[in-house]
């Protein structure tokens, strides 16, 4: 409360010297001129309390949060978003073999540190597609690094 009792009586101070100096001041250019500096002084009167302000710290205000590296809930969508990039990818490879796989199913497991081994990939195709089970194999373990379960469905 004694902040802003000063602050309302050096507005008032500056506003008297200020009436007084415009008063004082001859007419022509160098009133002009010298309303400028009295509007910026008025300006830095009533400003004078922000210049006062300390803002807060950003390193307490902004602390991370605690997590867990390893916690399963942090981990599931990273590794489900992994599987099925990788069961894109490996249906965009077949398709440009000519194979089109009914459904394709990747696992992986990743680890605390954020890296991801990619498991078994399974792999359904049509009955007509059964002759070229180990070039599926082959391509999958070739070009993945992942051994890949190739089963038949259908016809």
């Amino acid at each position: 409360m004694e902040s802003i009792k000063e602050w309302v009586m050096t507005l008032c101070a500056c506003a008297a010297l200020l009436s007084l100096a415009e008063v004082l001041m001859p007419d022509g250019a160098v009133k002009k001129t010298a309303y400028l500096v009295m509007s910026l002084i008025a300006a830095s009167c009533m400003a004078s309390p922000l210049m006062q302000f300390e803002p807060p710290e950003l390193d307490s205000v902004f602390e991370p949060a605690e997590t867990t590296v390893g916690s399963d809930w942090l981990l599931r969508p990273t590794q489900r978003q992994f599987e099925e990039n990788v069961a894109s990818l490996v249906d965009r490879r077949l398709r440009s073999l000519g194979i089109n796989a009914r459904r394709i199913e990747a696992s992986a497991q990743l680890s605390p540190d954020g890296s991801a081994a990619l498991g078994k990939v399974k792999i359904t195709v049509n009955a007509r597609d059964a002759d070229r089970m180990d070039e599926i194999e082959s391509v999958v373990l070739g070009e993945f690094g992942a051994p890949a379960d190739v089963v038949t469905e259908g016809g």
